[in-house]
């Protein structure tokens, strides 16, 4: 358990609210007091005392929050944590706090709002807060079939050198596409595939792509049928550059499961502008074995764009549109497909739009067109369509 009590310290009440009752100040000393001597059920009562009689008293729900959630009453704790929000909307590190109570009350999508609003806005003074956020969220997100993001999310704690367990069991859920709650019981070999992949990603992250490459070398031959191992490894070959050896392993992968939309949708993406009109193939099939995917819908879209279809390509980058109007790509591609049928003033509308939404891309976190797919494209490969070199 997170003792929260110890994380961040507001300062004194007297010395921070310069409040003019006497009694306030009485009982908001004494408060301090006792939680300082970890008496905390003693705090607890001071607090809500004091908070009566100064309910606009910041730093007073922040510490009744934290006691609330060290003693594990985790309603109370968020009621405390919301009260702080409404004075303070901007306090990243309430949200953090108000997530994790969230997450602890299995009201998951609150809770993942709450600490990427965190993440946002940023969480002060202390790091292992926010190792412990960045952890919860990545659960949550892999709860959420947000495989995507919750790769990015885990890599991060990766990246300040976190080696739990945990972790590496995440990174290795992430890259197979599996939710915590659909993971293989511990010491079978489907554990064993997760926490092996894992520590392949951390070696990634840590840029000893030789590790990480022997690892799934040796994963894949052990266990070659294994669901999206073949496609976990040819994500990394990806980041490696190594583009032919990837497109091998998403084949591998399309063999043990023809219909592996995820795969289907890396061959696409690595032969746009390479040669989309084999690329095509692979997108009009992942477009009608998983209509329901946006980023399968803006990759057709771009292939028919690259293959002289741009009348084809409208429809398709709509419906990515309407699942992500904020995406800046969509925009870009959609001025040109625009622009190619004629349509001018659409084509200068749309291009107005990418040109805003592109400069704010750098400063929010959030969903995007990549977050309800696996991760899987490089970082080059994100910039498909938006007229920028690929790697």
């Amino acid at each position: 358990m997170l003792v929260c009590s110890q994380l961040l310290l507001f300062g004194s009440a007297a010395g921070q609210t310069n409040p003019t009752s006497p009694d306030f100040a009485t009982l908001s000393q004494r408060a301090a007091e006792a939680s300082q001597q970890n008496r905390l059920d003693d705090a607890r009562a001071l607090y809500r005392k004091a908070l009566a009689l100064r309910p606009g008293w910041k730093e007073g729900w922040w510490s009744l929050g934290t006691i609330e959630y060290d003693l594990d009453n985790y309603a109370k704790a968020a009621l405390d944590f919301e009260k702080l929000i409404a004075l303070d909307s901007a306090n990243g590190t309430a949200h953090a706090m108000l997530g994790l109570c969230q997450f602890e009350l299995s009201k998951d999508e609150l809770a993942l709002n709450n600490l990427l609003k965190a993440e946002q806005l940023g969480v002060i003074k202390d790091e292992q807060l926010r190792k412990v956020a960045l952890y919860h969220m990545g659960i949550l997100e892999l709860r959420a079939r947000k495989f995507g993001d919750a790769k990015e999310t885990l890599d991060q704690l990766a990246k300040l050198h976190v080696k739990t367990k945990e972790l590496i069991n995440a990174l290795g859920l992430a890259v197979l596409l599996i939710r915590p709650q659909d993971a293989p019981a511990e010491a079978t070999p489907g554990a064993t595939v997760i926490d092996r992949a894992g520590e392949a990603e951390e070696f990634l992250v840590a840029r000893d792509y030789e590790q990480a490459k022997q690892a799934y070398i040796q994963l894949t031959s052990e266990f070659a049928g294994y669901p999206n191992l073949h496609f976990a490894f040819g994500r990394l070959l990806l980041e490696t550059n190594e583009t032919d050896i990837a497109v091998e392993e998403f084949q591998k992968e399309l063999r043990r499961d023809p219909n592996n939309v995820n795969s289907l949708l890396e061959i696409a993406a690595v032969r746009y502008q390479v040669d989309s009109q084999d690329g095509l193939n692979y997108a009009e099939k992942a477009a009608k074995l998983a209509p329901q995917q946006p980023f399968a819908h803006y990759l057709l879209g771009l292939l028919r764009l690259d293959t002289g279809d741009a009348a084809g390509a409208i429809p398709e980058l709509q419906t990515a549109l309407k699942a992500y109007p904020n995406e800046p790509r969509i925009y870009f591609s959609l001025g040109s497909a625009y622009a190619r049928t004629g349509q001018k003033a659409e084509a200068a509308k749309a291009r107005a739009v990418f040109a805003r939404l592109n400069a704010l891309e750098a400063q929010r976190r959030g969903p995007s067109l990549y977050s309800d797919r696996a991760p899987g494209l490089s970082e080059g490969q994100q910039t498909l369509g938006a007229g920028k070199p690929r790697s």
